[in-house]
């Protein structure tokens, strides 16, 4: 379980099967929205046997080697961050890989998104469904 300022923010459903963060107040710029937290495993990437959906959509990827990759994944049910979505013109940005800070001013009611080019170190090689450039993530 990641852990998340629930004073600030919640999770609210885009539909069964997707779900988003969203500021409950406003949050300062450069505010610390919440961490990731998990157990740390070595994951063969040539391996299709350790892949699997939900691993790449919840794992924290913290060091790559080759085909090796040092991650995180969750012990608990997600929460929090760990429903953080992509965006190019995102409104938050993690740091260390671990830590969810807010990009600028973010007004109640606002998604809080992240790109997750700037810490995932295997691609998932989906297109990108934000409205900006289609980029690949």
């Amino acid at each position: 379980m990641s852990y998340t300022n629930s004073q600030l923010v919640e999770v609210r459903d885009f539909s069964a099967e997707h779900k988003g963060v969203f500021a409950k107040a406003r949050i300062g710029k450069d505010e610390l929205i919440g961490f990731f937290d998990g157990k740390a495993v070595m994951v063969d990437l040539d391996s299709k046997d350790e892949l699997d959906v939900f691993w790449w959509r919840q794992s924290v990827h913290l060091k790559r080697e080759g085909s090796k990759l040092l991650c995180l994944l969750p012990q608990w049910e997600p929460d929090g961050v760990d429903f953080l979505n992509h965006s190019c013109r995102p409104t938050a940005r993690v740091e260390d890989k671990l830590y969810v800070y807010a990009n600028r001013d973010i007004e109640a009611g606002e998604e809080i998104t992240v790109d997750y080019r700037s810490f995932n170190l295997v691609p998932e090689g989906i297109t990108c469904w934000c409205p900006e450039g289609r980029c690949l993530i």
